[in-house]
This record gives structure tokens, C-alpha cells and sequence, in this order.
């Protein structure tokens, strides 16, 4: 007898999002945390929103398939909740909700710099003449934003358990559930590491960062470690966030040194806290 179709249901509750104005964001994929239940059900579609019911703020969008991102446009700052409307086969639709905030713009200094070097170069092109000299360029001081944008792009994590005083054996690749295809990682006895499979992929995105701190952070708590962080400034805080649920869930907090949690820390996880329940 053939089953009937059944609404979508929540996988896992949709983490808040923290992207700045003017910076590519995704895809995210949202049906990562939305399944249809049989393939009686038929293929799931979406539509987001906000709570306000106004769309979602200029240059990002939701697609029909689930894929969530895009640049947020000039004059996006702030504070959201969407809302995402979840449809099948069925007659019952899914709503879920998580945050998201756009802070402001990163910007490289002096950009007037790169404007007009890149306006020679396609008139030189244009007019089949010499390329300017880029002197001006490479000889120019590298900012503390660009330094920060290898940070996020090279972005590694290392969770250490003090309590090892063995230096870091040799590297063995750990094979852990839901880990995505971008980052990897490895046991070296003392530490756990992880970091991008391929450096100069232009497929990795920072939430790819974020999500494989997650799991990294959930296998550090698996083993009772007393911990301090070493890495990107937003991984640590992806992974200390699921460390405070992971604690939640199970009743009992691991103890992490050095490190005071921001207050966008304490955001994220009062979001994350309140999506799950009390005992998430």
C-alpha cells in the first residue's frame, strides 16, 4: 500500500547566520536541515522571507530548491529573522525561522588605488598598448582588513587539551559524520586540527569554516578534554557556541581556558539555545 505524503519536517534547527554587508554569502544549502519524509511526498520547495513580512533584504535570495545567499546590498545592516516556508506533496507546509545579521562592509583601504590601475589596464587592453607599470600596487601596505581576508580564507582551527604535554604526533585523518567535502580533519594526539582540503578552491565558503568547527567541536566534547582554542576568530566562536550546546544537551560543561566569550558569541548561542529548546 502505497504511503501518503507527509509535510516536511526539521532535520536540525537552522543556525543564525552573521554575514557583512557587501560580501558574498553561500550557497547555503537549507535542505541540509529539511528533509521530506518519503518519496511519497514529492520534491520540497522554498520561500523565505522576514518576519515583518517584508522579502529578504536586498541582494540576498532563497531559491526554490533551498539555496540561500548572495552580496547584501548597500544600506542592509542590521538585525532579521526569516522566515522560511517549507512545501511538498503534502497539505501541510513547514515554517521554520533563524537570525541573521549583516554588519557592516569590509572594506580595503585606499581603493582609488585599485580603481584606476584597473581602468589603465583595460585601456591599455582596449588600445593594444603596454600594461601600466603596478608599482603603485605591489609596493603598497597591506592593510589589516586584507590580512584579515587571507585569515578567513586560509582559515584553520586547533583545539588543544592542556592536560596532554606531549608535542603534536603525527597527523591521522579523522573520518567524522557530517563533516562537509571542503575541510578535513586530523588527530595529532594532543590537538585536534581542522583545516581546508584545498587552499585555492573558489568553491569554499566560510560557512564550510564554520560547520566543520561545529564538528570538530562536538567530537572535542565526545572526549572530555579540558580545552583552549587556536585559530580564526569566527571558527573558535562557531565551535565554542556548539561546546555551550553540546554542555546544555548533556548536563555538563566542558572547561575552556583563555577564552571570554564575546557578546556576539552570547548571541549566536542564546539563538542557537532557543531554536533547540531548553535542552539543546
Amino acid at each position: 500500500m502505497a504511503q501518503q505524503p507527509e509535510p516536511p519536517v526539521t532535520k536540525k534547527p537552522i543556525p543564525a547566520i552573521v554575514i557583512n554587508e557587501g560580501a558574498a554569502y553561500g550557497p547555503f544549502d537549507l535542505k541540509d536541515y529539511i528533509e521530506t519524509p518519503n518519496e511519497e511526498s514529492g520534491r520540497l520547495h522554498f520561500v523565505a522571507g522576514l518576519d515583518s513580512a517584508d522579502s529578504l533584504p536586498k541582494g540576498l535570495i532563497c531559491t526554490d530548491d533551498g539555496l540561500f545567499g548572495g552580496i547584501p546590498a548597500t544600506g542592509t545592516i542590521g538585525d532579521y529573522r526569516v522566515v522560511v516556508i517549507v512545501e511538498n506533496d503534502s497539505e501541510d507546509p513547514l515554517l521554520v525561522e533563524f537570525d541573521l545579521t549583516i554588519k557592516p562592509r569590509i572594506a580595503i583601504d585606499d581603493p582609488a588605488i585599485l580603481s584606476d590601475l584597473k581602468s589603465d589596464v583595460w585601456k591599455a587592453l582596449g588600445e593594444n598598448l603596454p600594461i601600466p607599470e603596478m608599482n603603485s600596487l605591489i609596493n603598497r601596505p597591506i592593510t589589516a582588513i586584507e590580512i584579515y581576508y587571507l585569515l578567513q580564507r586560509f582559515a584553520v582551527l586547533t583545539i588543544w587539551d592542556i592536560y596532554n604535554l606531549e608535542a603534536p604526533s603525527e597527523k591521522t585523518l579523522l573520518k567524522l559524520p557530517d563533516l562537509n567535502e571542503h575541510y578535513q580533519i586530523y588527530d595529532r594526539g594532543s590537538c585536534l586540527v581542522v583545516a581546508p582540503k584545498d587552499l585555492f578552491s573558489y568553491t569554499r565558503t566560510l560557512e564550510h569554516a564554520l560547520q566543520a568547527s561545529r564538528v570538530l567541536a562536538r567530537e572535542v566534547y565526545k572526549r572530555g578534554w579540558t580545552i583552549e582554542f587556536a585559530g580564526f576568530n569566527k571558527m573558535i566562536r562557531a565551535a565554542w557556541v556548539e561546546l555551550q550546546i553540546e554542555g546544555d544537551k548533556n548536563g555538563k560543561q566542558l572547561e575552556i581556558v583563555h577564552y571570554s566569550p564575546t557578546p556576539d558569541d552570547l548571541k549566536l548561542y542564546g539563538a542557537r539555545a532557543q531554536a533547540k529548546g531548553p535542552t539543546i
